[in-house]
C-alpha cells in the first residue's frame, strides 16, 4: 500500500492539497482493510474505510475497493475528482483520469482493462469488456466500446482511434 502511495504523491506537485491524491489514497486503504485476514481485523477497518469513504459521496465520485472494486495500479492521477464513476475495471500504472468519467459494464461481457500510462480525458466513457492498450489517450466526451491499441489516440465524433504518433496533442500538459 506505502509503495503505490508514494508513486501517487509523486506525481502531484503538492499532495497534501490534491483533492485527487485523497480519493486514491482512501481507495488504497480499502483495498488494504480489505485484505485483511482475520474479520476481527477486517470488520473494524472496513467500517473507518466507508466512514472515510463518506466526504466523497459529495464529490459525486464512485470508486469502490474490496474484493469486487476497481484494481488500480501505481501513479494513478485523478484531475479534478468530480463525478467519477469507475465500476468494476483494471487499471494500470501512471494512468490519468480527468473528471466526469465513467468507467464500467456496457454491452460486451467483462471488465474494462486499462492499460499503462493511459490518460481519459474529462466526460469520457470506457464501457464493457475492452481493453486500451499502454500510453493511449481517450478525447473528450468519447465513448469506447472497442478495443483501442497501444499509442493510440481515440477522438470522438465519430470515434476514431488513431496511433498518437499522428497526434497533435502534447501529453506534457502540466
Amino acid at each position: 500500500m506505502f509503495e503505490y502511495l508514494k508513486r501517487d504523491a509523486k506525481r502531484c506537485n503538492k499532495w497534501y492539497r490534491d483533492t485527487g491524491f485523497w480519493v486514491v489514497a482512501v481507495y488504497r486503504y480499502g483495498m488494504w482493510a480489505s485484505s485483511l485476514p482475520t474479520p476481527f481485523l477486517r470488520v473494524p477497518a472496513w467500517i473507518l474505510y466507508r466512514v472515510l469513504h463518506v466526504p466523497y459521496f459529495f464529490l459525486n465520485v464512485d470508486l469502490w475497493a474490496g474484493r469486487r472494486g476497481v484494481r488500480i495500479g501505481a501513479g494513478v492521477r485523478l484531475i479534478h475528482p468530480r463525478n467519477l464513476m469507475i465500476g468494476s475495471a483494471e487499471i494500470g500504472e501512471d494512468c490519468l483520469i480527468f473528471h466526469g468519467v465513467t468507467i464500467g459494464a456496457g454491452n460486451t461481457p467483462g471488465l474494462p482493462k486499462i492499460g499503462n500510462g493511459v490518460d481519459i480525458y474529462s466526460g469520457a466513457c470506457v464501457l464493457g469488456g475492452i481493453e486500451i492498450g499502454d500510453g493511449s489517450m481517450v478525447g473528450a466526451n468519447c465513448v469506447v466500446t472497442r478495443n483501442v491499441p497501444p499509442n493510440s489516440a481515440v477522438l470522438s465524433t465519430p470515434g476514431r482511434i488513431i496511433p498518437i504518433s499522428l497526434s497533435k496533442q502534447d501529453r506534457n500538459w502540466e
